[in-house]
């Protein structure tokens, strides 16, 4: 059978990149870069995060909901999944104080060390969150909150993968130069008894959005970020304003969590305004957390009511809200590290690609052609196919990926010879078209 002028290829691939995203054999921890073995201590340069050699860093993950709650979802294997399957680089534990948090309950903490722990081994940044909210003044358990950082800094002073908040939103009457100032400074004095360089962020008035007023009566330590937090559906543009006078005044931001839905974390969700802030986020290079890791039925929870609790989530399981935030977190990818190899002979003629479809757009798939230095079994060359704009959960597909090949002088090819080439214009799950992930065999077999 002779092949046309050109081709039509149906590359279904559901088979071959059900493994494709994630679920490949895992590098050793020596082989795998993770956010901290990339970037290592962190600290602040003016108004920006920059990493041990002093190149800005936007860090983005998303925070437990409270520990006290839904502790379930916090553990090795779940962090685990959001970095390989999300990208996260930060995660942050919150620890509520009040509401059958820490006060009440103090081995609550165990659960933040769970997670800190987990995440010096995964190699991510975590946040250690001292969750106030309905204990709006953080001077109401400061004895509490200077205990718990004397603990938590003497055990991960050495530690660059901890950050600490020490007060989440002060809220009530407030202020910052009366209440949060000064309980910071002797919080600020407790950690850096034992952890001279970590970051330490600290949260401004009415549920820290009042960077403003940070800004202009900064604290002296010098790796000190002001929290900003903010619910897409609630707060607009009058909030950007703020967080824009705080960066002209010099004062470093951390978005420590926000969320697609309103302000109660339960209407919405509010994709196109949480676009605007996202946008406005990474045009300033502002590292950011979103609300919350959790399958409690509102709509700020990443995940849909029965998901299990150790990662391992199909799109399936993800929320409107959670959808939107690992798209966002894998948009800082460039590429994925999935790529596919169709196996054929060109016979040393030049090769030319057009993409007809593809579910995924065309604009998201890539291609270049590889001459053999040594032929093989029907084959002569290869077309490797790669991926951009995020990865594939174990057991999904890009769908429908349709190409045409063609010569340079259009002449036919003689397709029956070729090893990846099946009778039929549709090429279904065969180990013929190869699989690879970094560039290492995975799935298929090579030609000899």
């Amino acid at each position: 059978m002779k092949r046309s002028v050109s081709i039509l290829i149906v590359c279904l691939f559901i088979a071959l990149l059900a493994i494709g995203g994630l679920a490949a054999p895992e590098a050793s921890a020596a082989e795998t870069k993770t956010p901290v073995s990339i970037n290592g201590q962190l600290s602040i340069k003016g108004t920006q995060l920059v990493n041990r050699d002093g190149k800005a860093v936007q860090l983005k993950g998303i925070s437990s909901h409270g520990l006290q709650w839904f502790g379930d979802f916090v553990n090795k294997e779940s962090l685990k999944w959001l970095r390989d399957d999300w990208g996260i680089t930060v995660f942050r534990a919150a620890m509520y104080t009040a509401d059958g948090g820490y006060i009440d309950n103090p081995s609550v903490k165990n659960k933040v060390k769970e997670a800190v722990e987990a995440a010096k081994e995964l190699g991510v940044y975590v946040i250690i969150d001292w969750h106030i909210l309905n204990d709006g003044n953080p001077n109401q358990n400061k004895e509490k909150a200077k205990e718990f950082f004397e603990e938590m800094s003497s055990l991960y002073g050495n530690t660059p993968n901890v950050i600490y908040e020490i007060a989440n939103e002060p809220n009530g009457d407030v202020n910052w130069k009366r209440d949060i100032k000064p309980y910071a400074e002797e919080v600020i004095s407790v950690i850096r008894k034992h952890d001279p360089d970590n970051l330490i962020i600290v949260g401004t008035g009415t549920w820290s959005q009042d960077v403003n007023d940070a800004a202009d009566d900064q604290l002296k330590d010098a790796n000190v970020m002001y929290a900003l937090h903010f619910y897409a559906g609630t707060h607009g543009q009058f909030l950007r304003d703020k967080a824009n006078y705080a960066l002209s005044k010099g004062a470093p931001i951390f978005v420590t969590e926000w969320g697609t839905s309103d302000a109660s974390g339960n209407g919405g969700v509010f994709l196109d305004h949480s676009r605007e802030w996202l946008n406005y986020l990474n045009s300033k290079n502002i590292s950011w957390v979103n609300w919350n890791l959790s399958d409690k039925q509102e709509s700020s929870s990443a995940l849909k009511p029965g998901a299990s609790k150790t990662g391992g989530w199909p799109l399936s399981d993800l929320s409107a809200s959670g959808t939107f935030v690992r798209e966002n977190i894998l948009g800082t990818k460039d590429s994925t590290d999935v790529t596919v190899r169709y196996w054929y002979n060109a016979k040393n003629k030049g090769q030319n690609y057009d993409c007809d479809y593809a579910q995924i757009g065309c604009s998201n798939v890539t291609h270049k052609f590889v001459m053999l230095h040594k032929p093989k079994q029907g084959a002569d060359a290869y077309m490797e196919l790669g991926f951009k704009n995020g990865t594939l959960s174990p057991g999904a597909s890009t769908g429908d990926v349709q190409l045409r090949l063609h010569n340079d002088d259009w002449s036919n090819y003689a397709q029956s010879g070729d090893y990846s080439f099946f009778q039929s214009n549709t090429f279904k799950t065969t180990k013929k078209i190869t699989l690879y992930k970094h560039g290492k065999l995975i799935w298929g077999t090579e030609p000899k």
